[in-house]
């Protein structure tokens, strides 16, 4: 099973951005290399209010329960860590008012391609509680090939 492990200085960046966006969710990326020398965090926008309003039945969840990454946000970090030859380390999102666990929801936007294998096998997924705008807890997922589910992993903080 894969294990978590991001810098301080991350965690202190999503946690805050998690505070600041409550009581919506938050969401992002962290990129970095395969050394751990580079880490660095993208907060993405998350779009779910503005689609929720304008087509409520596709949509029928707003940003309080449900995000959706700025597409062109989503794309320019991606290009990023082709560029730059990264990884996508960490993909993360917040539950305002609800505890840091994994969804159905976030299992199919984690396998958005085909529900049986994750887009990104090797990327670790971060949810946080945030209760009454304060962060609460993280946990970490990681994919467990041999249940074909995701597995809540031990996440260190250097």
């Amino acid at each position: 099973m894969k294990s978590a492990s991001i810098r301080r200085a991350s965690m202190d960046a999503i946690v805050a951005q998690g505070e600041r966006e409550f009581p919506f969710e938050c969401c992002g990326f962290i990129i970095g290399d395969n050394e751990n020398a580079v880490e660095e965090v993208r907060p993405i926008a998350n779009i779910q209010n503005a689609m929720h309003v304008k087509d409520p039945a596709a949509f029928p969840r707003d940003a309080r329960t449900a995000f959706l990454m700025e597409p062109k946000e989503h794309l320019a970090v991606m290009n990023e860590v082709d560029r730059r030859k990264l990884a996508l380390r960490v993909v993360y999102h917040s539950h305002p008012d609800h505890d840091a666990y994994f969804s159905a929801t976030d299992r199919a936007q984690a396998c958005s391609f085909d529900p049986s294998e994750p887009d990104y096998p090797d990327t670790v997924y971060i949810v946080l509680s945030i209760r009454a705008g304060k962060f609460a807890r993280a946990a970490a997922f990681a994919w467990d090939a041999a249940t074909k589910e995701f597995a809540e992993t031990p996440l260190t903080i250097e």
